[in-house]
């Protein structure tokens, strides 16, 4: 079959510029802006002071555009191009300001990733705890938003298909190079097209608001014992206890501990009681997990001695 024929989910639209120029990714949350960020990490594009993976977001100018503190974040923009020839920035809610983003950057090549609106609705409900039909609606309305500025502007764009790019992450990175003008070296190269995966550990952990650590201290004949905390938001985390794998109840953690509070500068402890004439017996295992965790405190189960 010919090559021509082969759909590989790359387009390139808009005003053509030879000038190294400062790269903008836009996409919805969960959409795939931080597989783009890392790839252009990857072949040496700055990314911006507080850009970590596995996100690759620039919380410094991004703070500045959501408090829209546009002055400040304008003479930012100026800083990273006087300091690097080509640069980028990723914050999937620019989605929803992009008029902002065109005022303060001026000349700006975008590259536009596009996910299934059902795709990104279910990740975000596993790692945000949102609801399927409002977050697909959400995500239609964002993709609609983008095709109005860039029917609008004459801004140079790539647009690009998730699953395209996963499929042949080898030619998602040929384009990327050629698109913003780069001259990465082989192993950048390879760099950049392993990081290309379907659902990496790193960002999943990374992104889930209900990620939360915590440990198992002891069981008594009556109680459990241990701490617990969210990692990503800072609400008291809700410990589920169960016996012999049934739920017997939920317990909120925070209660003050010297220990804790030297660490995480807040109360996360807790003492789960056993309800009614309910005892913890030799043998029984008891395990703790904050509830919508995927995993087991630490140090759980405990088998009653």
């Amino acid at each position: 079959m010919s090559k021509e024929l082969v759909n590989k989910g790359i387009s390139i639209i808009g005003a053509h510029d030879e000038r190294k120029i400062p790269v903008v990714v836009v996409g919805a949350a969960r959409g795939g802006t931080s597989m783009v960020a890392g790839a252009l990490a990857k072949l040496g594009v700055f990314m911006g002071d507080q850009a970590l993976p596995p996100v690759f977001e620039d919380v410094r100018l991004s703070e500045k555009f959501e408090s829209k503190d546009f002055i400040a974040a304008g003479n930012i923009v100026s800083e990273y191009s006087s300091s690097h020839e080509c640069w980028g920035w990723k914050r999937p809610s620019s989605i929803g300001y992009l008029s902002d983003v065109e005022r303060v950057f001026g000349r700006v090549r975008y590259i536009f990733i596009y996910k299934d609106i059902f795709s990104i609705s279910q990740r975000n409900a596993i790692s945000m705890r949102s609801e399927i039909l409002p977050g697909m609606q959400r995500a239609l309305n964002q993709y609609a938003g983008t095709l109005a500025f860039l029917n609008e502007t004459s801004a140079q764009a790539m647009l690009l298909s998730y699953d395209k790019v996963l499929a042949d992450p080898v030619n998602f990175v040929d384009s990327l190079v050629a698109f913003c003008r780069l001259t990465p070296s082989a192993d950048q190269i390879k760099s950049a097209v392993d990081f290309v995966r379907p659902d990496p550990q790193d960002y999943l952990e990374a992104s889930r608001i209900t990620k939360a650590q915590g440990w198992i201290d002891k069981v008594s004949s009556r109680a459990v014992y241990g701490w617990a905390r969210y990692v990503h938001k800072d609400v008291p985390a809700v410990v589920e206890i169960f016996l012999n794998d049934v739920s017997i109840g939920k317990v909120v953690a925070e209660i003050p501990r010297a220990d804790l509070l030297a660490k995480f500068n807040k109360p996360c402890a807790f003492t789960y009681e056993a309800p009614g004439e309910l005892d913890f017996k030799k043998g029984d295992v008891v395990r703790a997990r904050v509830l919508y965790e995927v995993r087991d405190l630490n140090n759980s189960p405990l088998t009653v001695e």
